[in-house]
């Protein structure tokens, strides 16, 4: 009973923490310090120490022997990276869910849209990336791929937390959403496929010169 009860707190922490990433209460680069965090959500070190390392397994913290805890920073190479994976698997997800809609599915993308568009009506850009970390999410999710929604989901906080300026201007992005909606709400597969594709691929091409070598740098660097 005790080593349950510690899981829960331990998962709690977690989750605590994956949202202030999230969210950019805790930005890449910084340091956790466990005697602040500990007390703020009330738990001790042990719990706090569980719930780094399985953010470590997901890349949003990096654990750095004899300095501690940071909110994990992306290099340029692995942004590129882990945009690549999100470019050949999102689409798929995209599609799926255009296959598999069903009422109550349709009933919660439209829900998630409506959030993501109340944001960008507010002009809230951190409220706007949570949205739109939502908005994919849900859309993920009813694909029906659970295999494809879990590796995606793993990512997905740490490509957020890590976009260094190469989220598009949120007019442009709600557009690209509303058509995106519009195709998987009509069940059209293909649509679906190609429009979050080209959805992502700004990004990634954005990302791409980025991670390109800077001239002198020295070879073999990420």
């Amino acid at each position: 009973m005790r080593e349950s009860r510690f899981e829960d707190l331990a998962e709690q922490v977690y989750r605590a923490l994956r949202e202030m990433i999230l969210t950019g209460e805790l930005v890449p680069g910084q340091k956790l310090v466990q005697e602040a965090l500990s007390e703020r959500l009330g738990v001790s070190r042990t719990p706090l120490l569980a719930a780094f390392s399985k953010l470590e397994k997901e890349l949003l913290v990096e654990l750095i022997p004899r300095r501690g805890a940071y909110v994990k920073r992306l290099s340029p190479r692995e942004l590129l990276h882990l945009y690549d994976v999100r470019l050949r698997l999102e689409p798929l997800g995209a599609a799926e869910a255009a296959r598999n809609l069903d009422e109550a599915g349709r009933a919660e993308l439209e829900a998630a849209f409506a959030a993501y568009r109340a944001c960008v009506a507010a002009g809230d850009a951190a409220r706007v990336r949570v949205a739109d970390f939502e908005f994919h999410g849900t859309l993920m999710r009813l694909s029906r791929n659970t295999i494809l929604d879990r590796i995606l989901s793993s990512f997905a906080i740490v490509l957020s937390s890590n976009q260094r300026g190469l989220m598009k201007p949120m007019e442009k992005s709600l557009a690209e959403h509303e058509a995106l909606v519009a195709a998987v709400l009509r069940g059209d597969e293909a649509s679906a496929e190609s429009l979050m594709h080209a959805h992502l691929a700004e990004a990634r091409d954005a990302a791409a010169v980025l991670a390109e070598p800077r001239p002198g740098a020295s070879a073999g660097r990420s």
